[in-house]
């Protein structure tokens, strides 16, 4: 079991007792000790009572029947400390659901094969299907793909220049992969070193998922979370992900709130001229040139 930090007041580890069903551990500056916690910096981790059904817990070591955890913390990612048991989570191999700044993300640590093969079970996903990276910087993207394409005539879009003046943003761009790419990406039940031929990276405009890539010092793989029946553009409550992934083994959910939002502007690099896939939140003429 995990013990919660002993400082805490009563009545919120009572409150943790009641809706968690189990205790949560909170990693606290040292300085938290020496006085009483204000009321909005208390460890929001609730399990969703709102769904009847149960749902795997994941932690290291094994697995035990329960119901996937639920952090709120503040969009801007003022309290971004809450998000310690996440990453300690993505470490061991964990899936869950995070905000972006389009639609949320199902993510996983890239570099886990057996994290990455949960993933695809979760969703019901073909083991062939390609999924994105959620990058922390450029870096991550040149990395695993072999970049933004060079201008190849005179008035061309210089896409990479572009790209550093929107980035993070609302795009997913599809770039050639590089070696660097991990095999589970490719088709991990298989296990072939096949080489993948692109790869769909993201740079998301989102201070709580940014807290979660910084932290966690890598990049996360991803396919957007969506509720089937929900067809108007507002994110659902979190109770709604749990529904729809029921039974599946999710392991945790972190909310911002509920917004209203779009999927990304997926742009196809591979190409010998940017071509747009799918039209999103972000403004494709940036990048795709008209024609005439």
């Amino acid at each position: 079991m995990i013990q919660c930090h002993k400082n805490f007041q009563s009545s919120s580890l009572a409150s943790t007792q009641k809706y968690c069903g189990r205790l949560v551990e909170a990693q606290l500056p040292a300085s938290f000790c020496q006085r009483r916690l204000p009321r909005r910096c208390e460890l929001s981790v609730q399990a969703l009572d709102k769904s009847a059904k149960r749902v795997k817990y994941s932690q290291p070591g094994g697995q035990t029947r329960g119901e996937p955890l639920f952090i709120q913390v503040e969009p801007d990612g003022s309290d971004a400390w809450r998000l310690d048991v996440v990453i300690e989570g993505l470490k061991a191999g964990n899936v869950g659901i995070l905000p972006t700044d389009t639609y949320p993300a199902l993510v996983c640590d890239i570099d886990n094969r057996q994290a990455v093969e949960k993933l695809y079970t979760i969703k019901g996903l073909s083991p062939k299907k390609q999924l994105s990276i959620l990058c922390r910087h450029l870096q991550d993207i040149s990395t695993y793909t072999m970049g933004f394409p060079a201008s190849n005539r005179a008035g061309q879009i210089d896409t990479f220049r572009v790209a550093r003046q929107v980035l993070p943003g609302p795009y997913t761009f599809i770039l050639t992969a590089s070696k660097q790419l991990p095999k589970q990406c490719t088709d991990y039940q298989s296990g072939k070193s096949k080489q993948r031929k692109s790869v769909g990276v993201r740079i998301p405009d989102d201070a709580v998922l940014q807290a979660v890539l910084s932290q966690l010092d890598r990049p996360l793989l991803c396919t957007s979370a969506h509720v089937e029946e929900l067809e108007q553009l507002e994110i659902p409550e979190a109770a709604m992900f749990v529904d729809q992934y029921a039974g599946q083994g999710l392991d945790f959910i972190v909310d911002t709130g509920q917004r209203v939002a779009e999927g990304s502007t997926v742009i196809d690099m591979t190409g010998p001229e940017p071509s747009l896939v799918r039209l999103g939140k972000g403004d494709p003429s940036l990048f795709v040139e008209e024609e005439p």
